[in-house]
Parts: structure tokens; C-alpha cells; sequence
């Protein structure tokens, strides 16, 4: 289903451009040049320390910054990802199980994978048992882990424009984050669902490219499969683990 890999390779294949801070230290530097050697040694270290500290509580304020903004956390993960991409062409790029598994740890915190394997099964989650609705969910996980990080890897700096970014309302708890994936010869539009979570936390649970609603695509998938093979899920659930999406 050549859509399907599109809009996995789509869904976080973003770029994005963070410009790293320098902190301004010529006042320090001068202020310790006059120091004798004892005490230029006494203030490097509280300098350090009062730099590390700095740093620590900076870190700590744009996580919580990113994660309150649902169009800052999509940036961040494409970040992260495009690092992870640059270290396997660079470092090791025929090890494809240290690579997914990199992939993994990035999206992982931010991609609701159980949501949408709960979406995907659909009304076939209430007659399924605790453990096939368990094995479905890491099936479904490692297949779109693997099909997009695949698609990652032919990832070649598409310019990709952000739509719309509209100030969230108080109490908003959903919103798309709207894209357009500009191609050699065609614009593609995307849009992510992001859902907030009790804890406050955005998370990715969708996305639709070019009309495509990937979560219908995928439970259309499943339920077709189910309708072909009896409804039998322990061979759904084992099939869809044994094949990419």
C-alpha cells in the first residue's frame, strides 16, 4: 500500500533548523585573568558549577516549554530523528536493528502507539482478550516503527512549511498541526492530530496526508483482514506482525 508508506515516511519527516546558544563568557574571562592562581581556580569551578546549574534549569524549562506546545514538540522529535539518520548513514548504515531501535527510542515518548492500535482494531478490541489486544499494540508499533524508518532513510531535505500554527485555546486538548511537504514536482499537505493527555503531555495519534487519513487507511486494513480470515485474530495479529504495513 505505496499511500500508507507515504504517510508513514511523511509523519515526523520534518525538517528543522535550531541555532545553538553561546553563552557570552569575555566578562568572565577578564574578571578571572586578574585573579591569583588559587582564586582563578576557586572561581573556575563555581563558574563551572554555576554554568551547569544554568544550563540544567535552561534544559529544564524548554522541555517543559516543548511539551506544553504541541508545534515545538513535533520540531524537537524531527530534531532528534534527523540526528539519529545522520549517525547511521555516517556511523554504521548496515546495522538496520541498532537504527530501528534508535528510531524507536525517539518516538516513543511522543507517538501514542497504544491509542492507535486501539483505533486501528476498532470494534474488534471488545472481543479480543488482554493478551491479543497486547500483541497487536507491539506488532502494530514495530511495523510502523520499521516501515517509516525505512522510509527515513531516503529522506533528502524536502522543504516542509508549516500551514498553520493558530495559538491554542485554554482547555484545548486537541489540535492538527498543519504542513505542506513541498516535493520535485507536487505539494503534499499534512496534518498531525496531536491529543493532550491528563498529564499535559501532546502526543501524536494521528496523521492525514494528501486526504489520506492514515488511522482509517490502517483500520480498513485490519477489519478487512479479520472479515477474510474469520475473524480469526490470533492469525490477524500474526500476519500483521510478520509483514510491513
Amino acid at each position: 500500500m505505496k499511500i500508507v508508506r507515504v504517510a508513514l515516511i511523511a509523519m515526523l519527516s520534518l525538517t528543522a533548523t535550531f541555532g545553538d546558544a553561546q553563552p557570552d563568557q569575555n566578562n568572565d574571562a577578564t574578571a578571572i585573568a586578574e585573579l591569583p592562581s588559587d582564586d582563578i581556580k576557586l572561581k573556575f569551578k563555581f563558574a563551572q558549577s554555576k554554568q551547569t546549574q544554568g544550563l540544567l534549569i535552561s534544559e529544564a524549562l524548554a522541555s517543559a516549554k516543548i511539551q506544553e506546545d504541541p508545534f515545538s514538540l513535533v520540531e524537537q522529535v524531527t530534531f532528534e530523528l534527523i540526528e539519529v539518520i545522520k549517525s547511521h548513514r555516517q556511523t554504521n548504515p548496515t546495522n538496520e536493528k541498532s537504527f530501528f531501535s534508535a528510531i524507536r527510542e525517539v518516538l516513543r515518548p511522543h507517538v501514542d502507539f497504544s491509542y492507535m492500535a486501539r483505533m486501528v482494531m476498532g470494534s474488534y478490541r471488545k472481543i479480543a482478550t488482554n493478551q491479543q489486544r497486547d500483541e497487536f499494540a507491539r506488532a502494530f508499533r514495530d511495523g510502523l516503527i520499521e516501515t517509516y524508518g525505512r522510509g527515513l532513510l531516503s529522506f533528502n531535505n524536502e522543504k516542509i512549511i508549516l500551514a498553520d500554527q493558530s495559538p491554542l485555546k485554554k482547555g484545548q486538548n486537541k489540535v492538527y498541526v498543519k504542513q505542506e511537504i513541498h516535493g520535485v514536482d507536487k505539494i503534499y499537505p499534512l496534518s498531525y492530530t496531536m491529543r493532550k493527555k491528563k498529564t499535559g503531555k501532546w502526543m501524536i495519534t494521528n496523521v492525514t496526508i494528501n486526504g489520506i487519513n492514515l488511522g482509517k487507511t490502517l483500520r480498513n486494513q485490519f477489519l478487512q483482514s479479520a472479515q477474510k480470515n474469520s475473524n480469526d485474530l490470533d492469525f490477524v495479529i500474526s500476519a500483521w506482525a510478520n509483514q510491513a504495513i
